[in-house]
């Protein structure tokens, strides 16, 4: 019985922190990044460096003309 309250707890206070950013009016996509940039400002080195490193983002975009592949074109995206 004591296993199930704590558990039972748990959940409540989950259920009461992921509300805050629904409060705040950010998506959980914009309140993932923001922690995330804490997180990245507040390492040291060495590892601050390897965090920078791990932000660059690439996609790939692929133009379509009467239902056939074009070229594929890969983009870079830099952090600010």
């Amino acid at each position: 019985l004591e296993t199930f309250t704590r558990v039972s707890t748990m959940s409540a206070a989950a259920k009461n922190s992921a509300a805050y950013w629904r409060i705040a009016g950010m998506s959980y996509l914009k309140y993932a990044n923001a922690c995330g940039e804490v997180v990245r400002q507040s390492l040291k080195e060495p590892f601050l460096t390897q965090a920078k490193a791990r932000e660059t983002v690439y996609y790939k975009m692929t133009k379509y003309a009467e239902g056939k592949a074009g070229q594929s074109v890969i983009t870079e995206v830099l952090p600010k």
